[in-house]
């Protein structure tokens, strides 16, 4: 048994790749974590190219990732919402599934899935609701959805507080970005950690029983 994990942020401490990983350890399943920002991979050209064998022709990452998915039981899959959607990188990575649901093959069926999304509005779950709706589109089987509000961007760059002087904190003697840093709010919190890991929990023991 293995399940693979993909994160979609660039951020090198994104909290998707936190989230993805809790749950895949949580699980106790072999597990590999793929993180997309470090791979090369474009979006759909449209060619209709991979009609003929259900496999892009673009010479990326793609079919590498396409191929450990393959090979595996599951998929954990996270993301954040930029401007009420999926982040580039992972919208890329989804549309590109495009090339593999030729004449019904869908090589994703059967897989269990978790949808892992940050939204700043919990109800309307924008980036996880498209998780969710591509797992599906594969015919994976979606065990688990997972929100949370993710990073507060402000508390990134730093700029726009009170006691900034000449770009300095001379309080502290920080850069504005250090200060934020320092002072950026809990995000993900206790509730939402024990929310993750009970759902790799869950997946552990769905896949422990297909042993």
């Amino acid at each position: 048994m293995k399940v693979i994990g993909i994160s979609s942020s660039g951020r090198k401490a994104a909290y998707s790749k936190i989230i993805v990983k809790d749950i895949l350890e949580e699980s106790s399943i072999e597990y590999e974590m793929i993180h997309l920002a470090e791979l090369n991979m474009k979006g759909c050209l449209g060619c209709l190219k991979c009609a003929k064998n259900n496999r892009c022709v673009q010479k990326d990452d793609f079919q590498a990732v396409v191929n450990k998915i393959n090979k595996a039981d599951a998929l954990v899959f996270g993301g954040g919402n930029y401007y009420g959607m999926l982040n580039a990188i992972g919208h890329a990575f989804w549309e590109r599934t495009f090339a593999l649901r030729h004449r019904e093959l869908f090589p994703f069926a059967g897989k269990l899935g978790i949808a892992v999304g940050l939204n700043r509005d919990s109800d309307k779950r924008e980036s996880t609701a498209f998780i969710e709706k591509m797992m599906l589109s594969n015919k994976m089987a979606v065990i688990a959805t997972f929100t949370d509000s993710g990073h507060q961007q402000c508390y990134d760059c730093g700029y726009g507080h009170d006691c900034v002087v000449g770009n300095v904190f001379p309080h502290l003697g920080l850069t504005n970005a250090e200060d934020a840093e320092k002072n950026r709010p809990t995000e993900y919190t206790c509730e939402a950690k024990k929310e993750a890991k009970a759902i790799g929990k869950m997946l552990g023991s769905i896949l422990n029983g297909r042993k």
